[in-house]
């Protein structure tokens, strides 16, 4: 039986991103992932690179795709319902479990959230 390549794609995009939460589950040795506004970040993050990159698992993510999701939630943060404190967070377990560095203004949440809001728009 031949599938559909619209239809095999979409369950490309899915098996994608269920592989990349499962490796976010497994690295997640501090339980950020127990609080469900995180979980659910990392969810999107785990959709966002499934269906707009080709990243396959956590140790092709870089930092040019995590500043592109922090873009992508911005532009959709209230479709997602999501605070500036749901986004630090979710950035903070991607950092913690990527370890994907940054010399910018990405992950220092040492700065007030206007400051972060000034440097992000």
């Amino acid at each position: 039986m031949v599938i559909p390549l619209g239809k095999r794609s979409s369950t490309i995009r899915k098996e994608n991103y269920q592989n990349l939460l499962h490796e976010f589950k497994e690295k997640d040795h501090m339980y950020y992932l127990s609080n469900a506004k995180t979980f659910k970040g990392i969810q999107y993050f785990c959709m966002y690179l499934a269906n707009y990159t080709d990243i396959k698992n956590l140790n092709e993510i870089d930092q040019t795709s995590v500043e592109n999701f922090l873009k992508y939630l911005l532009n959709n943060q209230k479709r997602y319902d999501l605070s500036l404190a749901d986004i630090k967070k979710t950035l903070t377990v991607i950092h913690d479990v990527t370890n994907v560095s940054s010399s910018d203004h990405l992950f220092d949440f040492s700065l007030s959230n206007l400051s972060l809001w000034a440097n992000l728009k």
